[in-house]
């Protein structure tokens, strides 16, 4: 969508990349959706963005900002330590269940893990800490609709009876956009944005400059890959979810497919952000 503010010359580049990504999600062996939002002038592409997708990792977004919302709240301790019991390993991503011993951690190394390792062990902690429930009033207090947090981390029997956490690449973007907003208040925003700054190799900053700052959270489970990002470009920052589902393909090719659609819209956005309004790149 071209903003009212927007002139002729951005107008124009606008819709170049819009058909180029409308072009590469066509082509994607599967369902994917792509959501995309300029925060200088409001400019949006939306690409099956309000479809409903599983979320993988990107829900713990959600369950970060109510963690830390709580404890704003004074009703948890970020700096209590943890000791965890290795019959609540989950495996899958992470490192807690691969370590030797007794491990102690303190809430906030938890939830450190659990964003920038994607650590399930630690995110179920977290989870338990924030509140399934509490996680979802908040959600829907932002206004998110089709965003729900219904499990923990590698629950199976959960998923085979349809209890997935899931949300929409239109909505994974709105949830980054309150933090970038200041919401649900200041500390949490900063804090939760602060942390997911932290190196994860994700997908989206992969297809980004490395001197360009990314917050972003992926995700991937069977035949599902996603990731959503601010990515921090000094005049022209901007939001962006990639999302899929019955791939059929590759968790590689999902991979490419996704690092490939971030390295395209930063191309234009990097021009955008370097550009005069009648489309001379400027270098301070």
């Amino acid at each position: 969508m071209l903003s009212e503010k927007s002139n002729a010359m951005t107008n124009l580049l606008w819709q170049r990349l819009e058909r180029l990504l409308q072009e590469k999600v066509a082509a994607f062996p599967g369902v994917t959706g792509v959501a995309l939002k300029e925060l200088g002038e409001g400019l949006t592409i939306d690409l099956n963005a309000g479809e409903i997708f599983p979320t993988a990792s990107t829900i713990k977004i959600h369950v970060l900002t109510k963690l830390l919302q709580r404890a704003e709240a004074g009703e948890l301790d970020l700096d209590e330590r943890i000791v965890v019991d290795p019959a609540t390993h989950v495996q899958g991503s992470g490192v807690i269940a691969y370590l030797e011993g007794p491990v102690e951690l303190s809430l906030r190394d938890m939830a450190t893990l659990m964003m920038i390792a994607s650590d399930n062990t630690a995110t179920n902690i977290c989870i338990d800490r924030a509140g399934i429930a509490e996680t979802n009033a908040l959600i829907q207090g932002m206004g998110l609709q089709k965003t729900v947090l219904r499990r923990k981390m590698m629950d199976t029997i959960a998923t085979m009876h349809e209890q997935e956490n899931v949300a929409t690449p239109g909505e994974l973007i709105a949830m980054i956009e309150f933090l970038q907003a200041g919401k649900p208040s200041p500390a949490v925003a900063e804090q939760a944005l602060a942390i997911m700054k932290k190196h994860n190799y994700g997908f989206i900053d992969r297809g980004i400059p490395v001197t360009v700052a990314v917050a972003n959270k992926p995700g991937w489970i069977e035949a599902v890959m996603c990731d959503a990002a601010l990515v921090y470009l000094p005049r022209r920052p901007y939001l962006l979810a990639v999302m899929t589902k019955y791939a059929l393909c590759s968790a590689a090719e999902q991979e490419h497919f996704i690092i490939d659609i971030a390295a395209t819209v930063h191309e234009t956005m990097q021009m955008l952000d370097s550009s005069s309004r009648y489309g001379r790149a400027v270098h301070s």
